[in-house]
């Protein structure tokens, strides 16, 4: 059986690939569609590379417009023609969901993984994506009641970083295994997985590290580059700092910190999951959030704070994202580590979406398209 899949986030990349491996276990299945290197090595054919979907923003998209239509109707006119037994796709809701909507025309099952944040902005959209899914695979446990008004399949499996992600790990051994210094005051810098959050990000995240630095002589930092391209644009960046640069391991660079320096995304949540103290920062294109921030209806945009209904990491957005902000964020954490109100909270946090997430979404998969 052919399953057709799409996935346009790195993170999305990872979240997929372990449950198409588990899928294969099971069932005598191939795979083709959008995929990123994680997916690639279980087995997916590329039809085309997830990093060419990695792309945030309204007005950030036009840019790419024509590029990513023209990978979309190549993808509906590869559902007409290969007739798959299902499609699954994960993240990425605005490019996926003419996907989903044409496979059910053609009356292959739509799965989609990871719902979009209907809970942060657009709630408007919920009916429309029902209407485009016959199942839906939720990571936290308050987005099933979202959708309890549509009838929707829906399955609540929770988040494959908390079972990936030991929470607050010993840093010196994760220092030892990138081959760190064990000794000193480690910030980990996150600034994104797509060329524009770093351009928009990373000048300033260096700017309060050099202010730091001089309050703090023993301080270093290490950025995950997300990509080889980001690897050679974030060097350029970096010049003589104390900083470090590792491909990947994003993981294990949170695992050595004492704190962190991210932008808003799954990285927040991850850095919590780790029991490390960060601070999100977020900058768009201008005219973008002002779209976006019309439509906001949660006061907080990271989910670390929403889960937790409370500002549990501060969150510095557009014109608020300064050297002064930053610096006077992270200065507590880096010299007196993280609170205990913190810990508690991250740690309640990250049990709550543990458990067997692989074997869940398997056994629903399978059970949507029949091969249970």
């Amino acid at each position: 059986m052919q399953i057709c899949v799409s996935a346009g986030e790195v993170s999305g990349d990872q979240i997929l690939a372990p449950i198409l491996s588990g899928l294969s276990k099971y069932h005598e299945l191939t795979f083709a569609g959008i995929a990123g290197t994680e997916m690639e090595i279980a087995g997916v054919y590329p039809l085309f590379s997830a990093e060419r979907l990695s792309v945030m923003g309204v007005i950030e998209v036009l840019p790419r417009l024509s590029e990513l239509v023209s990978i979309r109707r190549q993808m509906i006119h590869y559902l007409e023609v290969a007739r798959p037994r299902a499609l699954i796709t994960c993240d990425s809701p605005d490019f996926n969901l003419p996907l989903q909507q044409k496979a059910k025309s053609l009356g292959i099952p739509a799965i989609h993984i990871v719902s979009p944040s209907v809970w942060a902005w657009r709630q408007n959209r919920i009916p429309k994506i029902a209407a485009s899914l016959d199942a839906l695979l939720c990571l936290f446990p308050f987005e099933p009641a979202l959708y309890a008004q549509t009838g929707l399949n829906i399955r609540f499996i929770g988040h494959p970083l908390a079972t990936q992600v030991e929470f607050n790990p010993d840093s010196r051994q994760a220092r030892m295994r990138l081959g760190l210094p064990t000794e000193g005051k480690l910030l980990a810098m996150l600034p994104g997985s797509r060329r524009g959050e770093v351009e928009r990000l990373l000048p300033v995240f260096l700017d309060a590290f050099d202010r730091l630095a001089l309050e703090i002589p023993d301080l270093f930092a290490v950025i995950p580059a997300a990509t080889d391209l980001l690897s050679d644009l974030i060097l350029e960046c970096i010049g003589s700092r104390r900083v470090f640069l590792v491909r990947g391991k994003s993981q294990q660079v949170l695992a050595a910190a004492n704190t962190v320096l991210l932008a808003s995304g799954t990285a927040a949540l991850e850095a919590t999951l780790t029991g490390r103290p960060s601070v999100a920062a977020y900058r768009l294109n201008p005219w973008t959030y002002r779209m976006v921030k019309s439509r906001l209806k949660s006061r907080f945009v990271t989910l670390p704070n929403f889960l937790a209904n409370q500002a549990l990491i501060p969150e510095l957005i557009q014109n608020e994202v300064t050297v002064e902000n930053l610096v006077s964020h992270l200065r507590e954490p880096l010299e007196n580590g993280a609170s205990s109100k913190f810990i508690s909270e991250a740690k309640r946090i990250h049990e709550s979406l543990c458990g067997p997430v692989t074997e869940r979404a398997v056994d629903f998969i399978s059970e949507v398209i029949g091969c249970a």
